[in-house]
């Protein structure tokens, strides 16, 4: 009887307690933003008139739809498309609705001029790496007295590095230059990434420690001076990366250590260069003073200042310089940089593994290709296909005639914005689709009617 009552009571306070009319991000009761405006995410806006939160947050308003004052969407077709249900038609063109709405072409059939076509397109083709795809990532840590903490959080991190890789489709190889654990600032790598034993957690072949003690301002020529002992680890066709992570700067410039490397392995050519270093100079009396007012490790110090891994008891500045030469590598060969001062590098460590895995993917721009004599490339015959993998059907991505500032969040692809047009560039919903897929199939075919949606 007491579990009937209590059934009855909990559909009671459902019936009674009201739904929220502006999706799950609204704060009608505790509302910081003005007028009639909501908090979705951490940005004010309002759900009468925003094309992203329309009615409520997280609702978008589709292709060549928009926000109107009460809060719905409003199909509004530009000039030369016709409204079809939900979406807007170039009836010209578009093989779902080609010369009226809603008749649809065969598969493999263009529309042109209002007419199904299924005359046969030259095609240019971008196709993702198949099998599992190698990448090589040099790692080096620097082990001076300053990096005990840090050491700590590489050791944590370093199976979970290789593990998004593996999980990204990437056959890694890693060599680690450190100090093994028998040294206070060393690093013993966990199973499954090591051995499972320390400090000889070597693991070949994906896994090589070379057993060097690095100080503050020599990791660079460490890479250089070692070679001979890692670089059997090195496979022909993989990808080239360098991750060092450090408290200070290098006494080699970044010019010397990038032509030294290229000439003794050309291989590297091309080589990516990440590091977790210090974001910038700290000034040492802001840290006494963090502890002088009991903030040291706190949200209301610099990030930059912590308690000494020495005697645990003084706020002084985590980095002992900033890291320009490293910076000057990354900016170069357009690698990660992590901060040091977080002291989590799991997030680093991750965008370096998403790093790796976008080498091997499918492009998100295409060159339009020159014609062949005595013919003139149609700029309204052009379509794009997509294969999540080799086996499947192809998926057409759409033509946005807006170009760049019209795509939303179905994607799709548009022309540069020179007159006549040079490349074919796909729209950022698309291309993080795309790249994400390592095993991608994308087909350009020129000569068709244009498919628009």
């Amino acid at each position: 009887m007491k579990s009937h009552l209590f059934l009855v009571a909990l559909s009671l306070l459902a019936a009674c307690t009201p739904k929220s009319k502006t999706g799950n991000n609204d704060n009608t009761n505790n509302n910081p933003c003005p007028g009639t405006q909501i908090l979705c995410g951490e940005t004010c806006v309002d759900p009468m008139t925003d094309d992203a939160h329309c009615g409520g947050c997280d609702r978008p308003c589709q292709q060549y739809a928009h926000c109107r004052g009460n809060g719905s969407c409003v199909l509004e077709c530009p000039l030369g498309f016709t409204e079809c249900g939900d979406t807007c038609a170039a009836l010209s063109t578009d093989p779902a609705h080609c010369g009226e709405c809603f008749r649809e072409c065969a598969a493999g059939a263009s529309c042109v001029e209002g007419d199904c076509d299924e005359e046969t397109c030259f095609e240019s083709l971008s196709e993702a790496e198949a099998g599992t795809l190698p990448a090589d990532i040099v790692v080096v840590v620097d082990n001076s007295g300053t990096m005990g903490d840090e050491a700590a959080s590489v050791q944590a991190s370093m199976h979970a590095l290789v593990a998004t890789l593996v999980g990204s489709g990437i056959d890694a190889h890693v060599i680690l230059i450190s100090a093994d654990s028998t040294e206070d600032a060393g690093v013993c790598v966990p199973a499954p990434v090591g051995s499972g034993n320390c400090p000889a957690d070597e693991n070949l072949p994906a896994f090589r420690h070379v057993v060097r003690e690095v100080g503050s301002t020599n990791a660079l020529e460490l890479i250089l001076s070692t070679y001979p002992e890692w670089s059997s680890s090195l496979r022909q066709g993989a990808t080239r990366n360098i991750l060092v992570i450090t408290d200070d700067n290098s006494s080699m410039s970044a010019a010397t250590f990038t032509s030294s490397l290229i000439a003794l392995d050309p291989s590297f050519t091309g080589f990516k260069f990440s590091g977790i270093i210090s974001p910038y100079e700290v000034d040492e009396a802001d840290c006494i003073l963090c502890e002088f007012l009991g903030t040291c490790n706190t949200g209301s110090c610099d990030k930059c200042c912590g308690t000494d891994t020495l005697l645990n008891l003084l706020c002084t500045p985590l980095p002992a310089e900033d890291g320009t030469v490293y910076r000057e590598l990354i900016q170069a060969t357009g690698g990660i940089e992590g901060n040091l001062c977080v002291q989590d590098f799991q997030p680093a460590f991750t965008d370096l593994a998403t790093a790796v895995a976008w080498e091997s993917a499918v492009e998100c721009v295409y060159d339009i290709p020159a014609p062949p004599d005595g013919e003139v490339i149609d700029y309204d015959r052009i379509n794009v296909d997509y294969r999540p993998t080799p086996a499947d059907d192809p998926q057409t991505i759409y033509h946005v005639p807006g170009g760049a500032e019209d795509c939303g969040p179905e994607g799709g692809w548009y022309y540069d914005a020179r007159e006549p047009p040079t490349q074919v560039l796909f729209c950022p919903a698309t291309c993080d689709e795309v790249t994400a897929n390592l095993s991608a199939v994308i087909t350009v075919k020129f000569g068709c009617a244009t498919i628009v949606r």
